[in-house]
């Protein structure tokens, strides 16, 4: 997004929150005010999850990217900014993922609230060694959709995960004060249910022939960090990135040389390099989900953070070849 957009960016927002302002009621049936719940919008699949699992039927979770889009290359358009500023919670994954949140922070109304819950969690550093440092200019170039120097994609170990459902449980909490105790007794239940994934990760991925984990984009470093596998990926953090013949190479050389039988590439993302990597190799190249959204056909066949984390880890013992 070149200066020329985020200021036209920055105009429609403006925009649309002072048409908000303008039209809206000045003063409401208290009554009706009382009945409606409290919405809730989000940024991500596992902030809708943690929503859904602490809320439940209390609050009015909408995930503001679209099923199926990719996260990383989305900006809201007004009518989506509008729905932003009618939330009484807006909670975004923060470290970088959406840089469009940080530009419409600062003009949403004071009625909605807003959480970076990446300030929540324990962040750590994007796996980079794979890049050449001929490329570093290149890397370097102003990319709206480029990262920071944390990787964002945090709620991928176990114990992020239930730290975010720990927040949404203090913050809704805050927000429907009355509910409190049944906010809490949701969140020790799903609680329960992250702590049992994160003993199947434990024991599926303890003894494994292969411990390193090859994919198309840097989406897997908590899930390869929390599990004591080497990380591998061909592009960097951002999905729009583009990789030099010369960092393909050398992931196909590195692939030949250690016998690695799977490339992971992250579902609903181009997979062109992982294929090209697995013909060069003779690996199979397997979707991994990274959970920062899900498609339309996940979300009819009732697809959860638990059960795709679960589907993940049957992908990781078998590339792994795991006991």
């Amino acid at each position: 997004m070149d200066t020329t957009r985020l200021l036209l960016f920055g105009s429609i927002i403006i925009a649309v929150i002072a048409g908000i302002a303008f039209f809206a009621p000045q003063s409401g049936d208290n009554e009706h005010k009382a009945k409606v719940k409290p919405i809730v919008s989000v940024s991500t699949f596992a902030l809708l999850e943690a929503a859904h699992a602490v809320g439940g039927s209390e609050i009015d979770v909408r995930s503001i990217v679209p099923l199926g889009g990719d996260a990383h290359m989305f900006s809201p358009n007004p009518t989506q900014v509008a729905e932003i500023s009618g939330a009484a919670l807006f909670i975004y994954n923060g470290a970088g993922f959406e840089t469009w949140a940080e530009n419409l922070k600062n003009v949403l109304p004071k009625t909605t609230q807003i959480i970076d819950m990446s300030q929540h969690v324990t962040l750590i550093k994007g796996e980079e060694e794979h890049h050449d440092e001929h490329e570093t200019e290149h890397h370097e170039e102003d990319n709206s959709h480029h990262h920071g120097a944390y990787d964002p994609h945090y709620w991928l170990d176990i114990d992020n995960m239930i730290k975010m459902t720990q927040t949404m449980d203090s913050e809704l909490s805050k927000l429907l004060p009355n509910k409190a105790e049944q906010l809490h007794k949701n969140s020790a239940a799903y609680i329960a249910e992250l702590e049992k994934l994160k003993t199947e990760y434990t024991l599926g991925l303890a003894e494994c022939k292969n411990r390193t984990l090859i994919s198309n984009h840097d989406a897997f470093g908590y899930l390869a960090h929390a599990n004591k596998l080497e990380n591998i990926s061909v592009i960097g953090l951002s999905s729009d990135e583009q990789p030099s013949a010369r960092t393909v190479a050398h992931i196909v050389e590195l692939v030949k040389e250690h016998g690695m039988k799977t490339i992971f590439f992250e579902e609903l993302i181009n997979d062109n390099v992982s294929q090209t990597i697995a013909r060069e190799t003779g690996a199979k190249a397997v979707p991994l989900q990274p959970l920062e959204n899900i498609s339309e056909d996940e979300l009819k066949s009732h697809q959860t953070y638990l059960t795709i984390m679960r589907e993940n880890l049957k992908k990781l013992r078998v590339a792994m070849e795991c006991r």
